[in-house]
């Protein structure tokens, strides 16, 4: 029982510690995977930000430098220098003849036109422009900023990259030179192209990207889209090294609870299994010290018995002597229960139906005497139990249905292997028992229905007790049920001799 009672509680506290670590596990991965979304998410924004800032900036005067216009128009060794667009270039915004260079919609800067115009000296100050003409409303030369990945790098999405579209939605720079059509088709294109910032997270040709999509707004106006662009695969890494290593916590979480949930149960029960230990012991010790007395009673009344006595006084001796009988078997089976109780016995093994045979032939004139005819069906099967136990389990089961059916009731008793088990099983066609029942009549001292036979003894109620723990003590378990034509139908499953 003790035994029982400490895997049980392992289990509760086990299953207790696992949904506190289970919980642990979701918050940690929630917010992990939140910081890194959040960080991911932020250095496209920043990228995307400081390209829209960098339009603001006054346009380069004649004679600067890309040292004098400040960082991020460091050009490339290789890039091919800006120069200002020909009538026949389509402008990513309307532009005044002034206007700064123009990119393509392929994302190549354009080719100057004959026509232009020499570029001015160095040292000649740029002449100013004449009033009313408009201002450029967009450098084209933002998108380069920042960026000092070579033209050559096609399709890298390792980080942040730049796509351009014009107001009507057509793609006018692909810095990577990537495959455009799952971002232009996004509904975070469509957002922006209508005047609001946008995030979303498109599948191109199987890779994930997550993107923000940011309006150029111009005196009000949407002039254009700038989208930054990264590939998830190392934010997706990184989820599972988190998701790894959460894993492996748990299951050394789970080992660990469950081997402390062990140790700490059997520490919370030694209590208990030490009073359940004295408590034995001291029924042991009182069952064997009361049979001295009770013989000795039971020896005087059977010498009283053999003298002539009046009818009254013989009646009152015979009633000590079945009382004494009473008192005696019950003392017997109180002292067998505590031995049966004991500790985990040593190896043993017999025939269950040889074993069967033997106890029916023990109990067959108690089962004669109420007409009880009993059948049998037994199979060679050896259990991993002695021959005496096996034996007193037998005759616990014929005994109860001897006390509680009627007089004829049939019994058969059977023998076989189910299951990798030993299986005994003991069924009558008396009245049987009352739903719910089918665990409490094993209890000790359990008298369900005084009333199933009328005028018989009942004993004491400790045979199906018995059976139980002499099952319990071999590894085996005890079920009763009710047949579909009624009666009782108590199992006895023992393991397999080894």
């Amino acid at each position: 029982m003790i035994r029982r009672a400490r895997l049980r509680l392992t289990l509760w506290y086990s299953a207790a510690l696992l949904v506190v670590l289970l919980m642990l596990s979701v918050v940690t991965y929630t917010a992990v995977t939140r910081t890194l979304r959040r960080e991911l998410e932020e250095g496209i924004s920043s990228a995307v930000t400081q390209w829209l800032e960098v339009s603001r900036r006054p346009p380069a005067r004649p004679g600067e430098g890309p040292a004098a216009r400040g960082p991020g128009f460091n050009l490339r060794p290789n890039a091919t220098p800006f120069t200002r667009a020909t009538s026949t270039a389509t402008p990513l915004a309307a532009a005044s003849p002034d206007a700064t260079p123009t990119v393509t919609a392929a994302g190549a800067t354009a080719s100057p036109s004959p026509q232009a115009s020499p570029p001015a000296a160095p040292a000649t100050a740029a002449p100013p422009r004449p009033a009313g003409t408009p201002r450029a409303r967009l450098d084209p030369r933002l998108l380069f900023a920042g960026d000092t990945a070579d033209v050559t790098d096609v399709g890298s999405t390792s980080d942040v990259f730049l796509l351009a579209y014009r107001a009507d939605g057509v793609l006018a720079v692909n810095q990577r030179r990537v495959n455009p059509e799952a971002i232009t088709t996004s509904d975070a294109v469509a957002k922006a192209l209508a005047g609001e910032a946008s995030w979303a997270t498109v599948h191109d040709d199987g890779v994930n990207l997550r993107i923000h999509a940011s309006p150029i707004e111009v005196a009000g106006r949407t002039e254009g889209v700038v989208v930054g662009a990264r590939n998830l695969d190392e934010y997706d890494r990184q989820v599972r090294a988190v998701l790894t290593v959460l894993a492996m916590v748990a299951v050394g979480g789970g080992l660990m609870s469950l081997a402390g949930a062990y140790l700490f149960a059997g520490h919370a029960l030694q209590p208990l299994e030490e009073a359940y230990g004295r408590q034995r012991s001291f029924v042991a010790d009182a069952s064997h010290e009361l049979r001295s007395p009770l013989a000795v009673i039971r020896a005087s009344v059977d010498l009283l018995l053999r003298e002539p006595l009046p009818a009254p006084h013989r009646e009152s001796v015979e009633e000590i002597r079945d009382v004494t009988q009473e008192a005696a078997t019950l003392i017997d089976d109180l002292l067998e229960l505590a031995h049966a109780e004991e500790g985990t016995p040593g190896h043993a093994d017999s025939d269950l139906a040889v074993e069967v045979s033997a106890a029916i032939e023990q109990v067959r004139a108690i089962l004669e005497r109420r007409n009880h005819a009993v059948s049998t069906v037994l199979a060679p099967v050896q259990a991993g139990a002695a021959g005496a136990e096996v034996r007193r389990i037998v005759r616990a089961l014929l005994e109860n249905v001897a006390a509680h059916t009627p007089e004829g009731t049939p019994v058969r008793v059977e023998v076989a292997e189910r299951g990798g088990h030993a299986i005994l099983a003991v069924e009558d066609a008396g009245p049987g028992i009352q739903d719910g029942q089918e665990a409490t009549v094993f209890e000790r001292f359990a008298r369900l229905d005084e009333a199933r036979t009328p005028g018989t003894g009942h004993g004491a109620g400790l045979g199906l007790s018995i059976v139980r723990a002499l099952a319990e003590r071999r590894g085996g378990t005890v079920s009763a049920s009710r047949p579909a034509d009624g009666g009782l139908r108590v199992e006895v499953s023992l393991p397999l001799a080894k």
